[in-house]
């Protein structure tokens, strides 16, 4: 009987009164009393209704701050636009700072070169060779001298380089400032002597054309390729022995800073700046220990 007197006493409840009962809404015409539309209405579906635009409404608003621009007016929410310019910004920034540590590495290099000073490591720079200095690149040549020298043989035997041995400084004032050549050169042009060594012009300009190619005199390192007013795609290379070659007035250049180069490799074509009178040609120069020499006491042009 307990039972019983509990579900009459549930079944009177207002609250399930309310949620069970069902109401009718209708709209009539006021004039004609004509019913326009009617539907049920219980408590039960009030709750549900309610309940379903709730959720409609927190799956918009999701969808809204998820996939659309609103999301930037919200506090907290960063503008990506804002992120990727900040990245950008960041990569330009070490870009730059690594291309200014390389122009004063290579300024530092040239000044030593030139007072014939030993070259030190620079870890920074040297990406390619990271393990080893430049000096120590350059000790890495020396045994593929003995190779260097067959292949000259070979070439000089079929007349399409011709290269000259030499052991000494031909110029005394030379001989006393600088140590002896050892070097087999390769000439990085053929052609005719423009304008001659002299102490004043501290090397040789050789004529060519734009369509000539002008090829390394020695196995070295790029220790400067750039452009500049005056000389116009210049090259500088670093060889074994405190030996520097510098190619001047290059229409382009085939070679970057900080790569290696086999004798006769092409690194640069042939420029039409420079001296207008002169027309297309090169200059070439040799630095023994800080002293320029004359190329042509070691090269056949």
């Amino acid at each position: 009987m307990g039972l019983k007197k509990w579900w009459y006493r549930l079944k009177d409840n207002p609250v399930t009164d309310v949620i069970k009962r069902k109401h009718r809404f209708v709209v009539m015409d006021t004039d004609t009393f004509k019913e326009k539309f009617s539907f049920q209405l219980s408590g039960i579906n009030l709750f549900v209704t309610i309940g379903v635009t709730i959720i409609v409404l927190i799956l918009l608003t999701t969808v809204l701050i998820a996939f659309t621009p609103l999301r930037e007016w919200i506090p907290g929410y960063t503008d990506t636009r804002m992120v990727e310019q900040t990245y950008e910004n960041a990569k330009k920034i070490d870009s730059l700072e690594t291309q200014l540590g390389n122009q004063e590495w290579m300024i530092a290099t040239m000044q030593a070169v030139l007072r014939g000073e030993e070259l030190g490591s620079d870890p920074e720079v040297a990406q390619g060779d990271s393990a080893a200095n430049l000096q120590q690149l350059a000790k890495a040549y020396r045994h593929t001298v003995e190779d260097s020298l067959l292949r000259l043989e070979v070439e000089r035997e079929d007349n399409r380089y011709q290269v000259k041995e030499t052991s000494a400084l031909a110029s005394a004032s030379a001989s006393d400032a600088a140590p002896a050549i050892t070097h087999l050169f390769f000439p990085p042009l053929k052609g005719n002597i423009l304008t001659p060594y002299s102490a004043s012009h501290h090397g040789v300009d050789i004529a060519g054309d734009a369509t000539r190619a002008v090829c390394a005199a020695y196995n070295g390192t790029v220790i400067f390729a750039g452009f500049t007013a005056e000389r116009g795609h210049v090259i500088v290379l670093q060889h074994p022995g405190n030996v520097v070659t510098v190619y001047q007035n290059n229409g382009s250049l085939l070679k970057r800073q900080g790569d290696a180069v086999r004798a006769g490799e092409p690194i640069a074509y042939v420029g039409n700046g420079g001296r207008q009178e002169l027309g297309a040609y090169m200059h070439f120069e040799i630095w023994v220990s800080g002293v320029a020499v004359n190329p042509e006491e070691y090269i056949s042009f």
